[in-house]
């Protein structure tokens, strides 16, 4: 999961597609194509299948087809859209890019190699493949020929965010927290958009226990107001380092946007539980979560807990059994199991 984890973060900001929103793909070589009005109604879909329709020999329409097929997890729809593209332009170096991506999906490394080299072949000085062979790279702990790739791109520009980003990421997995903590740096100055690098950081400072980690993640949310997960890492700092009511105003804020998601309620539940004793809050949130996600043994072990807090352990007991039926080895829950043991003695 962690080299899965990796490739999405890195591979989505450093998408060789260039995709925008809509799945639009900046293509360089098509720079003399009209502008077409579009129904801002229809799905973005709909709306290049029309396009092709119209005309079947544009590669930049199977490429933004394929870009959002990708999104939409219809990989190999957009396989056949990729493998057209290059059949109309075989230089088309996104096309090669995007075709990458998809053989990442389908878990083929040695075919990411190859199209990514064909890429550099095509363009020698396109820095783009450079820095996916970098990432491919440091997935497969080859840490040197990662160093190598991103040293190559550099050498074409000393301005490369995206690099930075993965050198600094190849030093992490090395565990030189330093160097790794100068090259976000350089990514960032280079970029102050780009939410990644700024994220390891926080990360570092988090780590380090350094007295500027809280001001920072707070800058990041201020920057960064659509990215959740920003939000999301400050509601947990504060949770725990003594502000939960204000914790439990950023959760409200992430469950407007996702009012069923389970770890947001049980977050909640939680802060209400371990951090406000307010045991009636911490149980409706418990249940909450557990109708959005039944299978969430934390929120059903945490609902154990708080009715056995409340003094029905009978209750908290049929819980606690229920949790070590799904995970005969859930230690919390053992110990759950023996305290009601005790009580009722």
């Amino acid at each position: 999961m962690k080299k899965r984890w990796i490739w999405l973060c890195l591979g989505l900001v450093l998408s060789f597609a260039a995709c925008d929103n809509n799945g639009k793909i900046n293509n360089q070589g098509n720079n003399n194509q009209q502008v077409e009005e579009v129904d801002p109604t229809k799905d973005p879909l709909d709306l290049l299948n029309d396009s092709i329709a119209m005309d079947e020999n544009r590669a930049d329409l199977y490429l933004r087809r394929a870009s959002i097929l990708m999104g939409r997890e219809q990989v190999g729809m957009a396989m056949l859209d990729v493998n057209k593209a290059i059949q109309l332009e075989p230089k088309n170096v996104d096309a090669l890019l995007l075709l990458s991506d998809i053989y990442y999906q389908l878990g083929d490394e040695s075919n990411i190699t190859a199209t990514l080299n064909k890429a550099l072949e095509i363009d020698p000085y396109d820095t783009r493949p450079m820095v996916k062979l970098a990432e491919l790279n440091l997935l497969q702990q080859n840490y040197n020929l990662a160093f190598g790739y991103i040293d190559n791109a550099l050498k074409v520009s000393t301005y490369n965010p995206k690099a930075y980003f993965v050198k600094g990421m190849t030093y992490m997995a090395k565990q030189d927290t330093a160097s790794a903590m100068k090259n976000f740096l350089i990514a960032r100055e280079q970029d102050a958009s780009f939410y990644d690098p700024q994220r390891e950081i926080c990360n570092i400072y988090k780590a380090q226990h350094n007295p500027l980690v809280e001001d920072f993640m707070r800058s990041m949310v201020t920057n960064f107001p659509d990215v959740a997960v920003a939000r999301y890492d400050l509601a947990l700092f504060l949770q725990d380092n003594g502000h939960p009511e204000e914790a439990l105003e950023h959760y409200d804020t992430l469950l407007m946007l996702s009012p069923n998601n389970s770890r947001l309620l049980f977050n909640k539940g939680y802060v209400y539980f371990v951090y406000l004793g307010d045991n009636q809050k911490a149980l409706d949130y418990f249940d909450q979560s557990l109708q959005s996600d039944p299978g969430y043994l934390d929120a059903l072990y945490n609902k154990g807990h708080v009715l056995e807090r409340m003094g029905d352990y009978v209750q908290a007991k049929s819980i606690y059994t229920q949790v070590l039926e799904q995970q005969s080895n859930y230690r919390l829950a053992i110990e759950g199991m023996n305290r009601v043991a005790n009580q009722a003695n």
